[in-house]
């Protein structure tokens, strides 16, 4: 039976049912509507479009501030969208969350291992993108997953056809999505107007901008710095 579910929630996102379907996952909140849909694996495919292998727990909020506590919920790649699982039935979110948070493994202990992820940040884009820190530079990671290769063998090599999962930062600067790569030479680009005092606090941190970690310390500090400006 387990075999069974994994099978038809690790597949390729297929069709969206016609109906809507209530849930309530906090019974003292009001319930929120999830889009109810049919997924089925692909067979000439390796892997599934999903990020995370198990699902995760979490919450997400809605646009009116409502928080509801999910125990199940994963990320579709393929679609930049998230799905949840309700009594062995698969939903898909609806455009009317504000923002997701999967919970880390030291959730309890320490929010800081959460993921939080918005659709709303990005310009002329509805995806789903992981928030790093926010502030006058924002920094996010947006994750993709899509099949590449393909299925052949010539008696001696075999080759399939996979998932491959993708990722790419951005630093969202006002209205401004760019694109970039953890180094020096791009936080120079991102934070030139403060260059004396981030070429110090790197010094004195001992950072190493090409670490994702150190880069979002140092953007961390700069979003500080220009808080305190105003």
């Amino acid at each position: 039976m387990n075999k069974f579910i994994l099978t038809l929630i690790f597949g390729t996102f297929v069709s969206f049912a016609l109906s809507q379907t209530n849930i309530s996952p906090n019974i003292l909140a009001e319930p929120f509507q999830g889009q109810h849909i049919n997924m089925k694996a692909d067979n000439n495919v390796e892997g599934t479009p999903l990020l995370f292998s198990d699902w995760k727990s979490g919450e997400v909020t809605l646009k009116n501030g409502e928080n509801y506590d999910l125990a199940k919920i994963n990320f579709n790649g393929s679609d930049g969208k998230f799905i949840y699982s309700k009594n062995d039935t698969i939903y898909e979110f609806i455009d009317n969350v504000s923002e997701i948070k999967i919970y880390g493994e030291n959730h309890s202990n320490d929010s800081t291992s959460d993921m939080i992820f918005r659709s709303d940040l990005l310009p002329d884009q509805s995806n789903f993108v992981q928030v790093l820190t926010r502030g006058k530079i924002t920094i996010l990671k947006e994750f993709t997953k899509k099949p590449e290769g393909e299925n052949y063998s010539n008696g001696i090599v075999n080759n399939t056809r996979k998932y491959v999962l993708h990722t790419q930062d951005i630093a969202l600067i006002g209205n401004k999505a760019v694109p970039f790569k953890y180094s020096s030479s791009a936080l120079d680009d991102l934070t030139s107007d403060k260059k004396d005092q981030m070429d110090r606090y790197i010094k004195e941190n001992n950072l190493k901008p090409k670490r994702e970690n150190d880069f979002l310390k140092s953007i961390k500090f700069y979003n500080s710095i220009n808080d305190t400006a105003k």
